[in-house]
């Protein structure tokens, strides 16, 4: 859709409208309860999204009530912003913590509370078996059976994971969503684009821009991003195989087209090595040399956005830009969402790369 279209469909985006459940309670607002800020934000980066809620309330009043009694750690929470009655749920998970600023004098109750999503509930999830020894499909097929997954994964297929990567992680007392990052890393990104397709969709390549923007409709900045942060000449992945023998091996950047490109491989001369003491054969070393160089070189060119309110831009989606200068025209791959909502109204910033 079109972001002039979707402007259009909300009537301008002049009336911001927000549903925020939590535990079984629909929160409401009114002369006891005053919503000052909500921030959520949903990324495709290996740490958890959050919901950070901030609200003055008179505990004593109706509304101020429900609120005081519906905010406990661990309660669930949900979140939907959009226009008018038309809603989108952007957000579910757990309360993580919660503050009460107690009013010294004759004042309102304040509140601020941060909800992480359902890779938070992993960070924070007990080992139950520390120091077991299991393989990858094991400790993916027992996170995918959590409750917080459950009802995701119900609804869609995962892949089986190659044999050749089925080897035996060692359980140290690491808590389950650090192992899940750790085999999201050794599977370059694999298992972490399977959570991702059950929270926001399909990743990369397979999906269309969900957004597209032709002209300044509705948007407030757009910063057209090149870095040299992460980069590097090369990847060098390297192992052991059984016999003990090394093994190493050595993707190189691709080659780059546009303005900069020369000055960018002139300075550029170091390689990337990276040990995985989990490597065990020449193919798993090719693979996750290739996918991490290519991964770090998406990364060099971007767009940092910011718009009126859109409940429907989601990390792991693209949006297309058109109709400005040709540096910056092309399809992006969103990796951060920030939806925010405040006295200033509803705005999206986002963060993308090619």
């Amino acid at each position: 859709m079109d972001f002039s279209a979707l402007y259009k469909q909300y009537d301008g985006m002049a009336a911001p409208a927000y549903t925020l459940k939590v535990g079984k309670a629909e929160l409401q607002i009114g002369d006891d309860v005053k919503l000052l800020r909500a921030v959520c934000e949903l990324t495709c980066r290996q740490n958890a999204g959050y919901l950070l809620v901030e609200a003055v309330m008179n505990p004593n009043g109706t509304n101020g009530s429900a609120w005081l009694d519906a905010f406990q750690i661990g309660a669930v929470g949900s979140f939907s912003l959009g226009y008018g009655s038309r809603k989108k749920a952007i957000f579910c998970g757990i309360l993580y913590e919660v503050h009460w600023d107690e009013p010294l004098s004759q004042g309102p109750l304040g509140l601020e509370a941060v909800f992480l999503d359902v890779r938070g509930q992993l960070m924070h999830s007990a080992c139950a078996d520390a120091g077991s020894t299991r393989t990858l499909s094991q400790m993916i097929e027992t996170i995918l059976e959590q409750d917080c997954c459950k009802k995701l994964a119900a609804s869609r297929e995962i892949d089986k994971l190659p044999t050749d990567w089925d080897l035996p992680v060692q359980r140290s007392g690491l808590s389950d969503y650090e192992q899940l990052c750790r085999a999201a890393s050794f599977l370059c990104y694999e298992f972490y684009a399977y959570a991702d397709t059950l929270y926001f969709g399909p990743p990369r390549p397979v999906s269309s821009p969900v957004l597209t923007s032709s002209d300044t409709t509705g948007l407030i900045q757009l910063r057209r991003r090149n870095t040299l942060e992460h980069q590097c000449a090369a990847v060098a992945v390297s192992g052991a195989d059984d016999q003990g023998k090394r093994i190493y091996v050595r993707h190189a950047r691709s080659r780059e087209h546009g303005f900069g490109c020369k000055q960018i491989r002139s300075a550029l001369t170091n390689d990337l090595h990276q040990p995985e003491p989990t490597v065990r054969t020449m193919s798993q070393a090719q693979y996750l040399a290739k996918a991490r160089m290519e991964q770090r070189q998406r990364q060099t060119a971007g767009l940092i956005g910011i718009c009126l309110g859109a409940p429907e831009l989601r990390p792991g989606r693209f949006i297309k830009v058109s109709g400005f200068s040709q540096a910056v025209n092309g399809t992006y791959y969103v990796y951060t969402v920030r939806h925010t909502l405040d006295a200033g109204g509803y705005k999206t910033d986002w963060e993308a790369e090619k």
